[in-house]
């Protein structure tokens, strides 16, 4: 009966699809858990902007009107982009990463007096025309 006094990794799996289903996937309807998921970023203090494939662009910001754009920056990050962003700024762009095809994903990464670069932002948008 070791299994009464032990952890086994499908327990460690139901509870990390519990954790899941509670912290990021809040609802089946991906477009839905985004909204949610944003709008509980911004309670904690998170900069966060979604801009939905049916959201029309912000006028002047040369975004094509069915791009899905989300940026994502934490208060840590945000602190540290103003200590540190007016010496060094990389730009990282990635390209079907994720599960969804056609999504790119850009990070801006800072670096200290030392080198080491910290992340500053995270900015995952949909392959169009047209970009900012």
């Amino acid at each position: 009966m070791d299994c009464d006094y032990h952890i086994t990794i499908r327990d460690i799996n139901r509870f990390c699809q519990i954790v899941e289903n509670e912290e990021i996937h809040l609802d089946d309807n991906d477009a839905i858990s985004v909204r949610l998921w944003v709008a509980k970023l911004q309670q904690g203090g998170t900069a966060a902007f979604l801009k939905d494939r049916q959201d029309p662009s912000p006028q002047g910001s040369n975004i094509a009107n069915d791009t899905f754009l989300l940026c994502v920056q934490t208060e840590f990050q945000r602190v540290r982009f103003q200590a540190l962003g007016s010496d060094f700024l990389s730009i990282d762009a990635t390209h079907n990463t994720t599960q969804y095809t056609g999504v790119q994903l850009y990070t801006l990464i800072v670096r200290d007096l030392w080198g080491h670069g910290t992340l500053c932002g995270v900015f995952p948008l949909t392959d169009t025309d047209t970009y900012f």
